[in-house]
């Protein structure tokens, strides 16, 4: 098998179907459809099947489509690694970072990177932490700074610890709650809401807490999916709460930290700088995680 039969059989599956898929490689639809089935033979079951919308994998070709990205993943971060090798650079990083990561700390570290290396390109990407995981495992990241994966997440990826920090819960300057001193979590059952979706794990870390004091979920007024910080002007002059990092933007709109303690809702967590695991680092990707952990503090 030559590695451009991979890149044929992943084209088809995106596309889902040979013509379409022949037009964005630029070959002809015999030449692909000949590729396809040399892998087929080798592998000795059909890879797709034919469907009224195209061509769909079988479940010997899912199995097989799953290692064959690993595959070509594994053969861009060898040719990636040549590169460096070659030039002691590498010209185009890709870095993903959370919206709940306090901006100097992303932006400061990139900001010292470029002055330091004048040639370098970053391509930065702002997005949830499964979104950036996600793009993580499909290669179109280098790295990400985000909060670190658990569960049977937690062995795809590697992870470099930067720091601790914690969520709170937020209001605006004038709400009433901020006048107490001491809150519990019973105190915010009747309370409007601006909250990511029931998907997000952070929503769901939230509703978990209420269930687990035997209180009635949090019903969101407004529900986002946190991909920006300027929502949070949703609240100005509001009685809506919402849960953002203490030290992020939202101070900066006006809002203001409940007291609620820890052991009411535990929000803390481990933010670090997160890889594919066995992934190649070039460089620029291991001079950016030096500079992050300065940032850091």
């Amino acid at each position: 098998m030559e590695t451009r039969d991979i890149e044929y059989i992943l084209a088809v599956a995106a596309h889902g179907g040979i013509g379409r898929a022949a037009e964005a490689l630029g070959i002809s639809q015999p030449a692909l459809t000949k590729a396809v089935q040399r892998v087929e033979m080798q592998a000795g079951l059909p890879l797709f099947e034919r469907t009224a919308n195209g061509m769909a994998a079988t479940y010997a070709g899912a199995r097989f489509l799953e290692r064959a990205r690993r595959i070509q993943l594994e053969y861009q971060d060898g040719i990636k690694e040549m590169l460096g090798i070659r030039t002691g650079e590498q010209g185009i990083l890709r870095v993903g970072y959370s919206p709940s990561i306090p901006g100097h700390v992303i932006l400061g570290a990139c900001q010292q990177l470029v002055r330091e290396r004048p040639v370098a390109r970053l391509r930065l990407r702002r997005r949830l932490a499964r979104d950036l995981l996600d793009l993580l495992a499909a290669g179109d990241l280098d790295m990400a700074v985000a909060p670190t994966p658990s569960g049977a997440l937690a062995a795809t990826f590697a992870m470099q610890p930067l720091f601790d920090d914690r969520l709170v819960v937020v209001a605006d300057q004038g709400h009433a709650l901020l006048r107490r001193r001491k809150l519990r979590l019973a105190d915010l059952a009747d309370q409007e809401w601006l909250l990511p979706e029931p998907h997000i794990t952070l929503r769901q870390q939230v509703d978990a807490a209420f269930r687990q004091r035997g209180l009635p979920e949090p019903q969101p007024r407004i529900e986002i999916d946190f991909g920006s910080s300027s929502l949070f002007a949703l609240m100005q002059g509001t009685q809506m709460l919402s849960i953002a990092n203490a030290g992020g933007e939202a101070m900066q709109r006006g809002l203001r930290v409940l007291p609620l303690g820890v052991e009411e809702l535990d929000l803390r967590r481990r933010i670090g700088v997160v890889t594919r695991e066995g992934a190649y680092l070039s460089p620029l990707a291991q001079r950016l995680t030096v500079l992050l952990r300065e940032h850091s503090g």
